[in-house]
């Protein structure tokens, strides 16, 4: 599970940086971690032409990197309900985070703390999307950056690359090989 960054700064220590890893780290740089949430929710929150994929952003793209700036949303019972229980839906919602933001916490107020900020998170797609969503929620876990970096070995959590600037669209993302024969990159980077 490494990411580039894991590669060419940790595993390949020393090595000269191919110019495609160069090019790479000029166009993407290391995203900020997320917190999470996946919840199970009773099916009538969403009106029935729901899509599966939501993206919110309330004011303009400068807050896509601001923590909790932005919301993803997906809910992949809309392409297969039966990956739910009849009635209910999932919904995985995640958005920007600092691992600092979460450090030096008791775990008494690391609780309080995804409690509180899970709450704000489904507020906004509460009054933006779903009324009636924090009442329909049936399950909620939530996970923070310690949480990524912890479970999914992601240095400070990180969520892997993004653009520097405006992304460029698909054909700009990065692809799996790399300068160095029989290394390729798989996974978010």
């Amino acid at each position: 599970n490494a990411t580039r960054w894991d590669t060419f700064g940790k595993l390949l220590k020393g090595e000269k940086l191919p110019k495609e890893e160069e090019n790479f780290q000029k166009v993407y740089v290391k995203a900020p971690s997320f917190l999470s949430i996946h919840m199970g929710v009773k099916a009538e929150v969403l009106p029935p032409d729901t899509d599966c994929h939501h993206f919110v952003l309330e004011d303009d793209w400068k807050n896509l990197e601001e923590p909790y700036g932005s919301i993803f949303l997906s809910i992949p019972t809309i392409l297969d309900p039966s990956l739910a229980p009849d009635g209910r839906h999932i919904l995985h919602i995640f958005t920007t985070s600092s691992i600092e933001d979460w450090e030096g916490l008791t775990p008494k107020e690391y609780e309080a703390k995804k409690e509180e900020v899970a709450a704000g998170i489904i507020q906004r797609l509460e009054k933006k999307l779903f009324p009636g969503l924090s009442s329909s929620i049936t399950f909620k876990e939530v996970g923070t950056p310690r949480t990524h970096r912890r479970y999914l070995a992601r240095d400070k959590g990180t969520y892997g690359p993004m653009p520097r600037g405006t992304p460029k669209g698909l054909l700009g993302m990065p692809f799996n090989t790399t300068a160095i024969d029989g290394l390729y990159c798989v996974g978010d980077s």
